[in-house]
């Protein structure tokens, strides 16, 4: 995305009155080289014919027979043939300077030094504010690739301790264990005795259409350490708010789904309530819903979309969590959970509703299509992500959530 200027005619006529000015300065010192250079010259070949004749010699050659290395000015004005080299150079630095910027355009030479350094303007403009290399990708699961404005993940088996003893953990004891650190605020200190994949994965989203619970241990590389059961991952970083206002995520987690926003869990919402450790649907849709009573908020409400029918049936689609209040530029912690409890098919997507300016795009039963919540320019495609992963789910089974393209960016810092 980026952002046009389009200069006011006082603006351009500056503009050209300085670049102007800089030519004719550059012509002056150039003149002035010129002069300072014969000068050199002249006193250069004056003082050559004052020196002393050789001691050892009683005979003075004339000037024109002394030998070309007595003359090094006139060596030095010898005209040369300009390599491809250098010919290019000059070029090279000037696309470099004008080449980001997006202006209108002016009929202006683009050879003076000054308006080069001046476009670092445009350049600033051009970003949106969102700085150099924040980058599209890392979604799914995400990537081994850091940077880019992404959020950090780490995989931790709950059947195994640190050294891979078993734990003997049951599927009810995964989830207390889960449960025991959403209550203890997210400490790791809770998870540590449990084996941590060496790893780390990093995304800007969390966009995960239906498939294998596989999957999670494969993008982890520990696939043939780790059975795809009784298992989570905990993305963490600092997101910078891109406005100021009311939101609330809405997403859904298969098993569950948590996030900890601002030190607050806002949302813990699947097939299980980890909050509060109940197996099953309704105590997940209870445990939220409890929550909204008790922060005095609206009743739950539930987002289901065509084409998903796995997630509309058995969860009533998306749920949406409590609402939250940022202010434009300011950083926030944020931390996501994502877990499997007992195999099979597994997914997550996680949205975000701008309270204070409602969605106006729909889908084809009016329910309205909300943002993605992201930290960089990355768009998902559930086409894309099924041809990229090793373990799908059926085409019969298969989920794909809109969202609007447009989505603001919480830039991670």
């Amino acid at each position: 995305m980026s952002l046009h200027i389009e200069m006011t005619p006082e603006a351009e006529a500056e503009l050209k009155r300085t670049v102007q000015r800089n030519r004719l300065s550059s012509i002056s010192i150039a003149v002035l080289c010129c002069f300072l250079g014969g000068l050199t010259l002249y006193l250069t070949v004056k003082l050559f014919e004052e020196q002393e004749p050789a001691a050892l010699t009683n005979y003075t050659p004339p000037l024109e027979d002394l030998p070309p290395t007595k003359q090094p000015v006139t060596k030095q004005l010898q005209s040369r043939p300009a390599s491809a080299s250098s010919s290019v150079a000059p070029s090279v630095v000037v696309a470099a300077a004008a080449g980001p910027v997006a202006m209108a355009e002016v009929d202006v030479p683009t050879d003076s030094m000054d308006f080069g350094t001046g476009m670092e303007l445009g350049v600033g403009f051009g970003t949106g504010g969102l700085g150099d290399g924040i980058g599209s990708g890392g979604t799914g699961l995400g990537t081994e690739q850091a940077g880019g404005s992404t959020l950090e993940g780490v995989f931790y088996d709950l059947k195994q301790t640190t050294s891979g003893a078993p734990t003997g953990v049951g599927n009810q004891g995964a989830l207390d264990i889960v449960r025991d650190f959403v209550r203890a605020d997210w400490n790791k200190s809770v998870l540590s005795k449990y084996f941590q994949a060496p790893t780390k994965l990093y995304t800007s989203c969390f966009y995960m259409p239906l498939c294998q619970a596989e999957e999670a241990p494969h993008a982890y590389k520990v696939e043939d350490k780790v059975q795809a059961t009784r298992w989570c991952a905990i993305y963490r970083g600092k997101v910078k708010a891109p406005k100021s206002g009311r939101f609330r995520f809405v997403g859904l987690g298969d098993d569950a789904i948590a996030v900890r926003f601002n030190n607050k869990l806002v949302l813990d919402y699947g097939w299980h309530s980890l909050l509060n450790g109940t197996w099953g649907n309704p105590g997940a849709r209870a445990g939220l819903q409890k929550q909204l009573e008790d922060a005095k908020e609206e009743p739950l409400k539930l987002f289901s979309y065509p084409g998903n029918g796995a997630w509309n049936n058995d969860l009533g689609g998306l749920g949406a969590g409590l609402t939250f209040s940022v202010k434009e530029g300011q950083t926030y912690p944020i931390e996501v959970l994502i877990t499997e409890i007992p195999g099979g098919v597994f997914g997550f997507v996680l949205l975000i509703e701008d309270l204070d300016n409602p969605s106006a795009l729909k889908d084809s039963n009016g329910t309205p299509i909300l943002q993605l919540f992201r930290t960089n320019f990355a768009e998902p495609s559930s086409e894309e992500l099924y041809k990229n992963m090793k373990f799908p789910n059926g085409s019969t089974g298969r989920t794909n959530v809109p969202y609007d393209k447009d989505s603001l960016i919480w830039q991670s810092v």
